[in-house]
This record gives structure tokens, C-alpha cells and sequence, in this order.
């Protein structure tokens, strides 16, 4: 087209387009999107089309409204998110039964107890992870429990896991797979993060397993803190090996891969009162109460080394360095440990690491943390009770 059609063109448009001036946007118009609330002036050139848009008045107050609005949503939802998935538990001296239902419902986690459910409980934590309100509760009935997650193949042997949980016979028929890391050298994971809930605890299977249920069971309850309970006669054979993922999944998907079915629950035995602050259990069972499982195999070095690692990497990486040579340390000092087989050898390997002033250290962290959780009546009589057995073992 010519330079003189284009002009013509282009009055006409213009012409047309100032008599609708007042008048709303047309939708195939290429302002269009702007919407109706928007008045439309153009000016046409043999070159381009060019839209000034001239905006509506805005009533301040209204503007100022909902901005607050959007703010206010925008800090609801960080608040939800930040919160989602803790725990409060706010009880002063009631039934322990009232605490572990309002942390069940909370968590989705059940905790099987043999402490008495009336033992009267005083908790105070709000909006914390799943792992600290568990540390809270351990705290507040002055025992130690662990995440357990029961396989079996079928309700009723499920069923029967369950009964015997609580107190198993050497009849049972059940099979319990655990792998504690040592008390003495718990100092060395104090200072280290943790998971926030027990369930995420990642475990990754070794392609180099044989495909059958109790080695690869072996294996997760080697490498993460769990105790895994089966029937002692089912070991079924696999097609594949398991993938990686936290054991809230990974060890259920296992068990439906054999043709079972899995529960996951925390067990929180009674604890004997012969166990001193920051001593060893006295004996094999002092810690367990009426769980009379029998003594945990020991846990390998390499494994202990595992644990420590998958806990390493959350660190920021400027610490992850020291962290990583405490953690080689600690698992040298444990195998050298391991080796020894008299009573006398290890009593004077155990005083050497005792006295070591770093190992001290972190253990006198975790200890003052988990008295800290403790309420004021509770450390008092916690004391009181320590000195009386000290007493006692002197007089003896």
C-alpha cells in the first residue's frame, strides 16, 4: 500500500476511533487486556499505533485495604508453613495417657508404653519438631525409647507382633533387629542435627544385598536408628532391590515388595531407677523396664560411621570439616573398643575416653539439654534419688 493509502487509512481510524473515545475497550482491541476500567486516547502516524491509557481515579483507603489484606494472607500462610507438622504438648501434672493421645493425634505417631498411664506428666513445649517433643516426653517419664517399625506378612501375625511387644517370650516366635550406638560414645552425636521427626531418617540400600527381606532388614536398622520386629520364620525372597528414601516409606514399600505389611510406632519402655545422671546403665536390661528383649548385637564401626555421616551433611559445610575428623575419632576410639576382650581392658580403655576433655564436653552438652527439658520438681527429685543410691553403694 502506498504512503498515501496508509495516511488516508490511518485518518479514517482516527476518526472513528475518537468517537468512541469514552467508550469501554472492545475485546478485539490490543489494549484490550487492560479491561474496562480504563479510558483509551490514540493517535495514529503512518508509522505506529500508539495507546495512552489514562487510569481511574483510586480511592486511597480501599488501596491501603487491601494491601493489608494481601499481607495478611501472605503472613498467614508463612505462619501455617513454618508450623506445620510440630508439636504442642502444654500439660501440668496430668494422666502420661492424656499426653500420648494429644501427641498421636498431633504426630500420627503411636507410642506403646509400659509406664503406668496415670503417672501424672508436667510438659511445656509449643510448636516443635516431632523428634523434640519426643525428647520432651522421654525427658518428662525419665526413660529413653526408640522408633520401632513391625513387619509381618500377614493381621494376624501383626497382631500377634503387637501383643508380645510389650513383653516377649523366647516362644514369640518374633524377631527383634536393632543396633544401638554405644552409650559410651554418644558424646560424639550431640552436637550434630537430627532429623526432625524420627520417620525421616533416609536409608539407602546397598545394590550389593542379597534380595531377601532379613539382610536387607539388617542393613536399615545398621545404618539408622530404628528397631525393626518380624516374625522370626519369614525371610522371603525379592525382585528387585528396595529404593532410597526415609523410612516412613522406604521400609513399608519393602514390606508390601514381600508381600506383607508394616506399622511404625515409638516404644517408650519404663526405665530403672538405678541409672545414675550421665552414667551407663547399670545392666544390660536397666534401661528397658519389662521390654526384656535380649542385649542388641553390637553395632559394626562402619555403620556407626554411616549414622555420623548422614548426620554430617546437614551442617553447614564451613563445619562439616571438624565435624567429620570428631566423627573419624570417635569411630577409631570405638574400634579399638570392639577389639578388646577383657573386662579389664575395656574398664581402662573406658576411662581414657572419659577423661578425654572434648569427648566431656559434648557429653555434658547432651546431658544438660535433656535436663533442661526436665521440670524443676523433676531434676530435684532426679538428684535426690542419684544420691541415695551412691549412698547406698558406698554403705554396701
Amino acid at each position: 500500500m502506498s504512503t498515501d493509502g496508509t495516511e488516508l487509512f490511518s485518518d479514517i481510524l482516527l476518526n472513528h476511533m475518537k468517537s468512541r473515545q469514552a467508550q469501554a475497550i472492545p475485546p478485539s482491541h490490543p489494549c484490550a487486556f487492560l479491561g474496562n476500567n480504563f479510558y483509551l486516547s490514540s493517535t495514529l502516524s503512518t508509522r505506529r499505533l500508539c495507546c495512552n491509557i489514562s487510569f481511574e481515579p483510586v480511592n486511597r483507603a480501599k488501596l491501603l485495604l487491601s494491601l493489608v489484606g494481601i499481607l495478611a494472607i501472605i503472613w498467614l500462610g508463612l505462619w501455617i508453613a513454618q508450623g506445620w507438622g510440630t508439636i504442642t504438648l502444654v500439660f501440668d501434672k496430668k494422666p502420661l495417657s492424656s499426653v500420648l493421645r494429644s501427641f498421636t493425634s498431633q504426630s500420627k505417631l503411636k507410642i506403646i508404653t509400659d509406664i503406668d498411664l496415670n503417672t501424672p506428666i508436667t510438659i511445656q513445649v509449643r510448636r516443635v519438631p516431632v523428634v523434640e517433643a519426643l525428647e520432651a516426653i522421654q525427658a518428662a517419664t525419665e526413660t529413653r525409647g526408640s522408633l520401632a517399625i513391625l513387619l509381618a506378612p500377614d493381621t494376624a501375625s501383626m497382631t500377634n507382633i503387637l501383643s508380645t511387644l510389650l513383653n516377649p517370650k523366647a516362644d514369640s516366635g518374633t524377631l527383634s533387629i536393632e543396633y544401638r550406638t554405644p552409650w559410651l560414645f554418644r558424646g560424639t552425636t550431640g552436637s550434630l542435627p537430627i532429623d526432625r521427626d524420627p520417620r525421616e531418617q533416609v536409608w539407602s540400600p546397598s545394590p550389593q544385598l542379597p534380595l531377601q527381606l532379613l539382610p536387607l532388614l539388617e542393613h536399615a536398622a545398621q545404618t539408622t536408628e530404628v528397631r525393626l520386629v518380624i516374625p522370626q520364620s519369614w525371610n522371603p525372597t525379592l525382585k528387585k532391590t528396595p529404593s532410597e528414601g526415609p523410612l516412613s516409606s522406604s521400609i513399608p514399600k519393602l514390606a508390601k515388595s514381600a508381600g506383607g505389611e508394616a506399622q511404625l510406632v515409638y516404644v517408650l519402655p519404663a526405665r530403672s531407677e538405678r541409672d545414675g545422671p550421665g552414667t551407663p546403665p547399670s545392666t544390660q536390661e536397666a534401661n528397658r523396664g519389662t521390654l526384656r528383649w535380649t542385649e542388641p548385637t553390637p553395632l559394626p564401626p562402619d555403620a556407626l560411621l554411616t549414622r555420623l555421616e548422614s548426620r554430617i551433611r546437614y551442617l553447614p559445610s564451613s563445619e562439616q570439616g571438624d565435624a567429620r575428623q570428631a566423627a573419624q575419632e570417635s569411630v577409631r576410639q570405638y574400634r579399638e573398643w570392639s577389639s578388646l576382650t577383657t573386662e579389664d581392658e575395656r574398664d581402662k580403655k573406658r576411662q581414657e575416653i572419659m577423661n578425654d576433655p572434648a569427648r566431656a564436653e559434648r557429653a555434658g552438652e547432651g546431658f544438660s539439654r535433656a535436663m533442661r527439658k526436665m521440670s524443676p520438681e523433676q531434676r530435684s527429685q532426679r538428684y535426690n534419688r542419684y544420691v541415695q543410691r551412691r549412698s547406698t553403694q558406698k554403705g554396701g
